[in-house]
């Protein structure tokens, strides 16, 4: 029996209104995709279908609900579910924000979560909490397992709250991306079992068949992955050993990797739910560094959807290398 928390998520209370959508570009992602899509995704949302991954990282995608004033979580309590759990003109707009996180977690094979959001949720794991939608991981979509990797990203991880419950959840297959420092300071503080790969300063130091057959050995410990240098970790390793070792869909679940990887331009595609509540303060995505009036990311709206009057849905493909013309 599992020992992760499920839910029911009746369709009838979560189903979003689809009010537009860009058939074109749909379609042409269709085209290329091999994507199973389960009845439950049809019934409440309509087809998701998601394209190739590159060679050198997975497919990524980030899940994040904001208020209407643009905040991610509220000051006094950080926890970003709350934005959405908070709304109190419609309970079940706030459960249909959970399941499209759920939805996109059956999608991925693995999840990045940050270690602030382990803090901020002692009892958050990155799991499918949708019962059906765990079960329509492996009898609809082809997946080994009901739930993805849970990858936890930190500087130098002294951040990552050791013993933190996902660290005991054997159905969790836990992995931490770090920096050198970082996994300096996990292998003295650290009672896991645990190994730890590199430091990698640059991708052709990567030996994948040496990682996977250490990984085979020691199925019970926790792989840290070092790259970069002092305690600036290099995603771009992290993503290509990720997507080497057979991750093909990744979900962002941290916000600000998810920024970060807006800055490197490989975050794919963007699934920001809106919450009809006003917050304030100024816990925003990004908040740290802007992007030039001249040189930002751009959007593509694919899908648009509503739940009652009180939540937007949206599913947005982003969009690089865009310059006015001289």
């Amino acid at each position: 029996m599992s020992e992760l928390a499920r839910m029911h998520f009746p369709t009838e209370d979560i189903k979003i209104s689809v009010v537009m959508k860009r058939d074109h570009i749909l379609k042409e992602i269709e085209q290329k995709s091999k994507d199973l899509v389960p009845k439950k995704v049809l019934e409440v949302y309509g087809k998701i279908m998601m394209p190739p991954a590159p060679e050198d990282r997975p497919y990524t995608f980030g899940s994040i609900v904001l208020s209407s004033d643009g905040k991610m979580a509220y000051p006094d309590d950080p926890q970003g579910p709350l934005i959405a759990g908070k709304n109190l003109l419609d309970k079940e707009g706030g459960m249909a924000d959970f399941w499209i996180l759920n939805m996109l977690r059956a999608y991925s094979d693995a999840t990045i979560i940050g270690a602030r959001t382990l803090q901020a949720e002692p009892k958050g794991t990155s799991h499918v909490f949708c019962a059906e939608m765990a079960e329509a991981r492996v009898k609809e979509m082809g997946k080994k397992t009901d739930c993805p990797w849970n990858v936890i990203v930190s500087f130098d991880g002294t951040d990552i709250p050791l013993e933190h419950m996902i660290f005991d959840t054997d159905e969790i297959e836990v992995r931490i991306g770090t920096s050198p420092q970082g996994a300096e300071y996990l292998q003295q503080h650290m009672t896991k079992p645990h190994l730890i790969f590199g430091p990698y300063k640059d991708i052709t130091e990567v030996d994948i068949t040496d990682i996977q057959a250490k990984m085979a050995a020691e199925r019970n410990a926790i792989p840290i992955f070092a790259t970069g240098e002092g305690n600036n970790p290099d995603s771009k390793i992290l993503l290509y050993i990720l997507r080497k070792l057979g991750i093909e869909k990744l979900c962002i679940e941290s916000p600000s990797y998810m920024f970060h990887l807006l800055d490197n331009e490989a975050m794919d595609e963007m699934f920001i739910n809106y919450s009809a509540v006003f917050v304030g303060g100024n816990i925003t995505m990004g908040s740290y560094k802007s992007f030039s009036v001249n040189d930002h990311p751009h959007a593509d709206i694919v899908m648009l959807g509503h739940h009652r009057s009180n939540f937007i849905f949206t599913r947005q493909i982003l969009r690089y290398g865009l310059k006015e013309n001289s």
